[in-house]
């Protein structure tokens, strides 16, 4: 590989929402993301259980088998570090629920304001 050639980061996007779900990969991907979908919280922890790790963790909040918070813990269980965006219709219930995390993930509102959230996203990338 070139030393000035950047991977590209893995984002383990989880939303229940197929169509949300199909739009936003799309997005990621135009901004230089490889993207992988888990369409409920039960696959997003099997999926966080295998190699490759995910760069980053984007996960909607209620969702079936296991919510956005369950898939966040136990993320942080495997890599303590990992980048959390939480994508929710309730960010006051989220936002209370998030200070237990350190760092606390980010959270955006929906409808998402993906220009911001791109922004946010693009700055950890470290």
């Amino acid at each position: 590989m070139d030393v000035k050639t950047k991977p590209r980061r893995l984002v383990l996007l989880v939303d229940d929402d197929i169509r949300s779900a199909r739009v936003f990969v799309r997005m990621l991907r135009e901004d230089g993301f490889d993207v992988e979908v888990a369409h409920d919280g039960a696959h997003a922890i099997g999926r966080l259980s295998r190699a490759p790790a995910p760069d980053v963790l984007v996960t909607d909040i209620q969702m079936p088998h296991a919510d956005g918070i369950a898939v966040a813990k136990y993320a942080r269980s495997c890599n303590p570090t990992l980048p959390i965006f939480m994508v929710t219709g309730y960010p006051e219930i989220v936002a209370a629920r998030a200070k237990a995390f350190d760092p606390e993930p980010r959270i955006f509102t929906k409808p998402l304001d993906y220009p911001a959230f791109a922004k946010e996203l693009l700055r950890t990338d470290t």
